[in-house]
This record gives C-alpha cells, structure tokens and sequence, in this order.
C-alpha cells in the first residue's frame, strides 16, 4: 500500500527541520509528502524548499504555498483530499516521529483491512523538560476503541493517525469549516466500528503555548466558546453525524442511534442551562453524566456560569 505524509505548516520555522528530518529517516519510505504552507510570514518555506533541495526528495516531497489563509482546519483537511496514497497519515510541522512510526503503522494497516483509523500513544514533552506516555499503557498491543457515550471526546491527536483512504474520501462529505479534521476521522472511526490504537509511543509531541491546540484550549474556557462548541456539536452530533450513519456504516446501526440521540438530550439541556442560568437545568444535567467528554466538564459548566468573571 502507498503511504501519503500530510503536513500543515504555519510560521513553523522554530522546529520544522527537526520534524522533517525524522520523516526522512523513517525505516519505511514514505512514497508521497506534501507540506501546506499556510501563508507563513517567517522562513518556514524557505527551510522546507531547502530541506526538500539539499536532499534530492523533488521527486515525490512538495510544498503548496496557500495565496490567501484558509486556517489549519481548511489546510489540513484539504491537503489530506489531495495526497494520493492509500494510506494517509497527517503530521504537524513541530512534533518529532520516532523512526519506525510509518513502517509499524502501515504494517498494522495492510494486515487489518477492518481498521479505518489507527492511533497510537504518544510521549508528550514540554518545554521545561517533563515527559508523560498518553493516552493509554505503554504495552505495544493492539485494541479496539469502542463507541461510548461520551464519543464526541477524542483521545489522542491527529498527528498520531494513520488514516485508510476509504475513510478520508468519505470525509469529505460530512466535513464542515469548523470541523478539526482529527476530531471528524476520530468520530467516524467510532461510529463504524473501526477505530483502532497501537499503544506505543509512536511519536514525541510537543507541548508549547505558541501551538494551535494551546491557543484553542484556552479559548475555551470561557461562557461565550462553550456556548460556540455546544452549538457546533449540536450540529454534528444531529447532522453529519446522523447522515453518515444512515448511510455509510455498513452495520447494525441500534447502538449508534442511541448513542446520538442521547447526545441531542444532553447538547440541547446544556445549551438550556447556559441560556436561562437556571438551577433546575443544571440538576437536569445529571441524567446525562456519561456524555459529558470528561466528568470534570459537568463542574466545570457550573464554574463558568456562576463564578467565571
């Protein structure tokens, strides 16, 4: 099978190369790399012309400089519709892939046709030197992620997937602009029974603050983006997500439909409980505990309402 490297970069110049090497030296060669370059402003391209250069990769590695910003959600998701291999794993522009990450993964792939999307851990590293091992024990198996309640929760980052193309073209007709593409995959994965992880530390990902999922993490946490995330997972818990498995999970769909329409009651009484601040709302939350992404959330809806200034 032919494996596709999808990167999205913007003003990445501080730890693009580190990255880029470690594609270079996986023990599988990777048989397409494309880095989107989002109109960066600092020497981002210049490096990954060079790099692409200095090395002879003309061949089979490009970079797409974007006329105008399209954000990371839009070049992601875009730059993936255009690799061409049948395997597709995205990669961001400032992490750094253990050698062996592409071999392991595309292995795992043509030996499991039923796994549309394989995660792995990951060692997560941070500027002050602290590691951790994430999101599960280190013990280099393979295990089927199972559809939960709380499915709108996405465990591990999409520079840890190995996406099947079957799974990507489908994408494309449920993505919306405000989708993260991780987040879309990982759901799909979930609601067609194949989703898979490796539990090995595949990949070293950076912590830093200047990061596009730091900045969005701490947006968050506010009553006006909570207000934001809930309406925009009304809309793909009751949308694209009920779409899609109408009519591409090929599969007893029961579950599936309990799972979505238990979301649908617990969206509409959060939405109900940030509108009218009401106690009564808020105890109403409690039936629907196992859909909360992380049950800390529930407390946490009350902080923001009452207490957040």
């Amino acid at each position: 099978m032919t494996v596709s490297v999808v990167m999205s970069s913007y003003n990445g110049e501080k730890y693009i190369r580190e990255q880029l090497e470690s594609l270079l030296m996986q023990t599988r060669k990777i048989d397409e790399v494309i880095i989107a370059d989002d109109c960066s402003s600092d020497n981002t391209v210049a490096i990954v012309e060079d790099f692409i250069r200095k090395n002879n990769l003309k061949s089979n590695w490009r970079i797409i400089i974007n006329k105008k910003n399209k954000g990371w959600r839009r070049n992601f998701m875009e730059a993936m519709w255009l690799s061409k291999g049948d395997l597709v794993f995205p990669c961001d522009q400032d992490d750094i892939w253990r050698k062996d990450k592409v071999e392991i993964m595309s292995n795992i792939m043509e030996k499991n046709p039923a796994i549309n999307l394989l995660t792995s851990n990951y060692c997560e590293f941070f500027v002050n030197g602290k590691e951790r091992i994430a999101p599960w024990k280190n013990d280099k198996s393979l295990k089927k992620i199972d559809l939960r309640y709380n499915y709108l929760l996405v465990d591990s980052p999409g520079c840890t997937y190995c996406v099947r193309r079957k799974l990507l073209d489908m994408s494309k007709k449920y993505w919306r602009p405000v989708y993260p593409h991780d987040a879309l995959l990982w759901r799909m994965g979930l609601m067609s029974n194949s989703l898979y992880a490796y539990t090995d530390d595949l990949i070293r990902w950076r912590n830093h603050r200047s990061s596009a999922f730091a900045k969005e993490s701490k947006k968050l946490k506010s009553v006006a983006a909570k207000k934001e995330w809930i309406k925009i997972s009304t809309e793909f818990n009751n949308d694209s997500m009920r779409m899609f498995v109408n009519s591409d999970v090929n599969s007893n769909i029961v579950y599936q439909k309990k799972v979505l329409d238990q979301n649908a009651k617990w969206l509409k009484r959060r939405k109900n409980f940030y509108e009218t601040r009401n106690i009564v709302d808020g105890i109403k939350l409690l039936g629907s505990l196992n859909c909360y992404p992380r049950l800390r959330q529930y407390l946490g809806d009350w902080y923001l309402i009452y207490l957040r200034k």
